[in-house]
């Protein structure tokens, strides 16, 4: 097991929520509710995941149960005045749904991209964040580069050892440009970015986009996007929850 997949599996709910102060009967009450994913910390008035990795039903089908168990335990005006919070919960292949409490409500939200509030993070995130042998790599690029390079290109994606079959790569030569079309290419990003600032000559010739995720089951917290402006890498990942 890779050490994406271990994190993944050990980190299937996150999150808090903040429930202030309450009652000396609400408070016993919440400390005999524990689940097998949830418990109340007096020392923190919230709602907090459980350290223990939990052997009982999956995060998907618990959390939710356990999360308004824990509320109806309140009266309805600590219920109302609570602080909040959200909790995102994983199956084992990313993000199954996320648990937002205001106001004394609930709201569940399915993620969905959505591109136009995509977030900027480190391109080292991308990197992380998809295991290299199941990376799925697409988009297309334009830039300056010399002779060979058109093989060195194609070596590094024929000559990583993924998962999946390689895809498709086009290469097309104009003189000293080239033109890289991606289609579903396995491929490790860092070792195919790595590769690209080697050929590009100069660099900052280098421009085109990537779309980055990952080969198997869909799992929405492995998409990111790769824009190159100038030679410099600016690296995306799509919102995932519609805000209120």
């Amino acid at each position: 097991m890779s050490a994406v997949e271990t994190l993944t599996r050990a980190f299937e709910c996150t999150g808090e929520i903040v429930l202030g102060t309450l009652s000396a009967t609400t408070r016993e009450q919440l400390g005999a509710l524990g689940g097998d994913w949830l418990e109340y910390a007096p020392d923190q008035g919230c709602i907090v995941v459980r350290h223990v990795q939990p052997g009982g039903p999956p995060a998907p089908a618990a959390v939710p149960a356990e999360l308004i168990a824990l509320l109806d335990a309140l009266a309805p005006e600590e219920r109302a005045r609570a602080g909040g919070g959200a909790l995102v919960v994983r199956d084992r292949q990313g993000v199954a749904l996320r648990l937002e409490v205001a106001g004394g409500e609930i709201r569940i939200q399915w993620p969905r991209e959505d591109w136009e509030r995509a977030e900027p993070v480190g391109l080292e995130r991308v990197f992380l964040g998809v295991d290299p042998v199941s990376a799925r790599v697409s988009g297309r690029l334009r830039f300056t580069a010399g002779a060979g390079a058109e093989r060195r290109l194609v070596d590094v994606i024929e000559g990583f050892e993924g998962l999946y079959p390689e895809g498709d790569l086009r290469i097309e030569r104009d003189d000293g440009e080239l033109t890289v079309e991606l289609n579903d290419v396995n491929v490790g990003p860092e070792a195919l970015v790595d590769r690209l600032a080697e050929l590009a000559h100069p660099l900052e010739s280098l421009e085109g986009r990537l779309e980055i995720g990952a080969f198997g089951a869909h799992a929405v917290e492995r998409d990111f996007r790769v824009v190159f402006e100038h030679g410099r890498p600016r690296a995306l990942r799509p919102a995932l929850w519609r805000a209120r």
